[in-house]
């Protein structure tokens, strides 16, 4: 493990060269100044979004953003900036906004076109930003990781462990999306379609509310769902032509649960199409919300407007995580009052990024919910 690197050291990468390939390569050490420091990566998490970008034509990159390491040559504005010292244990968010915009300056800083790559070609951020831009190392699948001005980290509670700390950004997405843009509420009924790890985040959000929590998955989702029955789903359903329960029970159950009424609040964070939308409006109760988390690239030949009306469903679209879910999240971690460890399913070393995408993906039929990179040293997890 290291505790000390200087300008010019040559760390470990796992650099993806090209879609689904991933070599290893030495890499220096950029220099650092009083603004910026380094990470000596102890952990680095793996998402959807990973999978996604892995598959994409795009420029060589070392990926990974959900980063929790120790800071080291953190410059002295940087300290006074951060509130953060050589030694600190953080969890990196990926953003990496201006600090002075309309959104920056309203909280809202995940939305700032400084670090919006879908928004702003230009734009950096944790993970996916290009080999070419300097200083190169802008992700977690390295021993060492260059911390941008613009960084936003979290303290990490000494009491939780490196690999289960990289959890504080999808359990964050899901209180953000249930709690705080859901607005959820203690006694309602909320459906959860889609048990990725930011959906089990959801699900773990609305039972940490009160609420009655149903999971909604497929079959390949199997042992997902059961991970989410572990960690507070009241009931978990398995759809589609190899699952244990139809669409249509599905709403039976609700309006059982709900005597008649259906859902108060219904989260996709499946696949946001027309099936899985059309699907969340009829489960919703008159007046419900309609939390979209997941988008198909492609528009929606079949939205629901007129059912949209006649129920008077608000809708809202999100992306990401604020600074308060993620403090909500390690919290919880730190509470130790979960088996959370149940969502981190595979730990490997940088020679293991690609199979751990792979594993992300459902390409190795070996289920994974969340993979954990440990850049300093893993034992082979295959």
């Amino acid at each position: 493990m290291r505790t000390a690197v200087k300008a010019g050291d040559i760390v470990t990468a796992a650099v993806t060269t090209a879609p689904g390939r991933t070599e290893l390569r030495e890499l220096p050490v950029p220099e650092t100044g009083p603004t910026d420091g380094l990470l000596l990566v102890e952990a680095a998490g793996m998402c959807g979004s990973d999978v996604k970008m892995y598959g994409a034509d795009l420029p060589e990159r070392v990926m990974g953003h959900e980063n929790v390491g120790t800071l080291a040559n953190v410059g002295e504005i940087a300290a006074e900036r951060w509130g953060f010292a050589d030694g600190d244990r953080v969890l990196l968010e990926e953003y990496l906004p201006c600090g002075h915009c309309h959104f920056c300056r309203t909280s809202e800083f995940r939305s700032c076109l400084a670090s919006d790559t879908s928004a702003n070609p230009g734009a950096v951020r944790f993970g996916s930003t290009p080999l070419s831009v300097a200083p190169a190392i802008w992700g977690g699948y390295a021993e060492v990781m260059y911390v941008h001005p613009s960084a936003v980290p979290h303290r990490v509670p000494g009491s939780v462990p490196s690999a289960l700390a990289t959890l504080g950004l999808p359990l964050g997405n899901g209180y953000q999306w249930v709690c705080l843009d859901g607005r959820v509420r203690a006694g309602e009924t909320v459906v959860v379609l889609g048990p990725g790890q930011s959906g089990i985040g959801a699900v773990v959000a609305a039972k940490q509310a009160g609420a009655t929590v149903i999971a909604v998955g497929r079959a390949r989702d199997k042992a997902r769902l059961e991970v989410a029955r572990r960690l507070g789903a009241d009931t978990v359903a398995m759809t589609g032509p190899d699952g244990d329960t139809t669409e249509a029970e599905v709403l039976e159950r609700v309006l059982g649960l709900t005597g008649g009424r259906g859902a108060d609040l219904v989260v996709d964070a499946a696949a946001g199409n027309d099936d899985t939308v059309c699907f969340a409006v009829d489960l919703l109760a008159k007046r419900g919300r309609l939390v979209l988390a997941a988008a198909s690239a492609e528009p929606l030949s079949r939205f629901p407007v007129w059912q949209l009306s006649r129920k008077q469903i608000g809708v809202q679209a999100v992306r990401g995580h604020s600074w308060e879910s993620v403090e909500w999240a390690l919290a919880l971690l730190a509470s130790d009052t979960l088996p959370l460890d149940l969502m981190s399913t595979y730990e490997g070393g940088l020679a293991d990024v690609d199979y751990a995408l792979r594993a992300t993906a459902g390409e190795t039929g070996t289920p994974v919910l969340h993979a954990t990179i440990l850049p300093q040293g893993s034992p082979n997890a295959r």
